[in-house]
């Protein structure tokens, strides 16, 4: 008996770590930041008794105040926020118990006050972070990192991941050549949004998911911050079959802007017969998109004619 005990508590710490560990899905209504920023009023209080959907607590210490309330030692009817089963209810509310000490983030509505989300168990460290949020000059636009182009094949999962950073933490939303993700419904496009970044995975891709993708990140202050990265899908069988060097000619590129794809003053190129786009470099350039600088002698290219290189070892006279 006492070792199938000792077994099950092996097992419940085993689970509890590895829980620990997986990274969480972000939600803003979980971040401290943004609820300390977009908060009326904040305030330390202790809990006198609770009701269903209601609690009566009292101020201790104001971190913010809405015009001038409230009051420390002041008594509150607290309205508690009911659990919205599609966001992130679970992950970081705790019960109230009376007697104890919690942070509020609060609104004042005419003679009433409603708590925007669960209270939070005082601890020092969540208080240093929600002073550091009040802190003259803390908020700061939102910055992105460039992203990294995909050229792949059919039916392989594409990952593009988008770094951005702004205090508080920025939303950060997917576009599809201009229409977000998120109106597409296609349950192959998943998007998983952390901290300070964000993923969107496409799974088991097709030749229309090629397309230019933006990451667009908001900050609480300042214009939108842009990343973009263009997903090429061809045909596997094109791969396999395609020549090192055919000779045709590449249309312009059906982009919105074709000039931001290529580097270094390259035309934007897109050959029908493996539906994908190259650069056309101007002399002295070279690689996909015209990135590098060529070092070498550049004489002989005089005499013939320009080569579009485009992924997975294949180039085209264009």
């Amino acid at each position: 008996m006492r070792t199938s005990w000792r077994a099950a508590f092996c097992w419940l710490l085993l689970l509890s770590a590895a829980a620990s560990t997986a990274p969480r899905r972000y939600c803003e209504r979980a971040d401290v930041a943004w609820r300390a920023y977009r908060a009326p009023a904040a305030f330390e209080a202790r809990v006198q008794s609770i009701a269903r959907d209601a609690a009566t607590v009292k101020v201790r210490r104001v971190l913010r105040r809405q015009g001038h309330w409230p009051h420390e030692d002041a008594v509150i009817r607290l309205k508690l926020p009911t659990q919205d089963p599609l966001e992130c209810s679970g992950r970081f509310e705790v019960p109230l118990v009376n007697r104890r000490n919690y942070i509020v983030f609060a609104e004042r509505r005419g003679h009433s006050a409603v708590a925007l989300g669960p209270p939070l168990q005082r601890t020092g460290k969540l208080l240093r972070r929600i002073r550091a949020v009040y802190k003259e000059g803390y908020s700061s636009p939102a910055k992105v990192e460039p992203m990294q182009s995909v050229r792949t094949t059919k039916g392989t999962r594409v990952k593009l991941e988008c770094n951005a950073s702004a205090r508080p933490p920025p939303r950060i939303t997917w576009y599809k050549d201009g229409k977000p993700v998120t109106e597409i419904a296609l349950r192959r496009f998943r998007v998983q949004n952390f901290r300070r970044r964000s993923v969107l995975v496409i799974r088991h891709a097709r030749r229309e998911d090629s397309a230019t993708y933006e990451c667009r990140a908001q900050g609480a202050i300042g214009p939108p911050a842009i990343a973009a990265a263009n997903v090429s899908v061809m045909s596997p069988l094109l791969v396999t079959t395609a020549p090192d060097t055919i000779t045709t000619s590449g249309a312009p590129c059906p982009m919105p802007d074709p000039s931001s794809y290529c580097l270094n003053g390259g035309t934007c190129l897109f050959f029908e017969v493996v539906q994908e786009q190259a650069c056309k470099c101007p002399e002295g350039f070279n690689g996909q998109r015209c990135e590098n600088k060529d070092v070498s002698n550049r004489s002989s290219r005089y005499h013939f004619p320009y080569s579009c290189k485009l992924g997975l070892s294949t180039s085209y006279y264009c």
